[in-house]
């Protein structure tokens, strides 16, 4: 990810490397990669935030329900989302 990203950076675009979706050979190496981005500009992000921009907010109710079931599937949890701020109607169906 590493390279592809720094090169789309020197042609002018942003870069928004998501960390949870890619991986190193080894922990450090991931960490030394990401740091190596951030310090060129990149601005990491992670695949519950891509998802969530991709929906925006709730009251899009046309894809909530899908989207809930995609994020939460059957255990109703999911990373860095406050549950308590999702509405009824869509949390009460997003486990079916």
């Amino acid at each position: 990810m590493s390279f592809p990203a720094l090169d789309a950076m020197r042609e002018g675009y942003e870069t928004y490397p998501v960390v949870d979706a890619v991986g190193g050979t080894s922990h450090e190496a991931h960490r030394a990669a990401l740091e190596r981005l951030v310090q060129a500009g990149a601005k990491p992000t992670s695949l519950t935030q891509v998802a969530c921009e991709l929906q925006r907010d709730w009251a899009r109710e046309e894809t909530a329900q899908a989207f809930a079931q995609i994020l939460f599937g059957r255990t109703g949890a999911a990373h860095g989302v406050e549950s308590d701020r999702i509405p009824p109607r869509v949390r009460e169906t997003a486990g079916r």
